[in-house]
């Protein structure tokens, strides 16, 4: 099993669903991004979901789609989002 199989099933056996957070990257800023996911593995998430933004968000709402937007126009690059999941995989342990 993987273990966002597992921490899916651990949270169906506490009798719950799993919380998964979903944040994209960079939105407002990359420290702040990284820094909001810590926080929300810290208050309990389950998982973690990071957006890493791309110029056609169709299928996002319109907050998600301006979240995708302020990033590459702050200067966000792919490498960006490797460099933040790094630093998380060494601070968090969900998945």
């Amino acid at each position: 099993m993987s273990r966002v199989s597992d921490a899916i099933r651990a949270a169906n056996a506490d009798g719950r669903a799993a919380l998964v957070v979903y944040l994209p990257a960079g939105y407002p800023d990359m420290a702040t991004s990284q820094a909001c996911l810590e926080a929300a593995a810290e208050a309990g998430a389950d998982l973690l979901e990071i957006g890493f933004p791309y110029s056609d968000p169709l299928m996002d709402g319109p907050a998600i789609q301006q979240a995708n937007q302020v990033a590459p126009d702050a200067g966000y690059t792919p490498r960006d989002d490797i460099v933040m999941c790094r630093k998380l995989h060494d601070r968090v342990d969900i998945p």
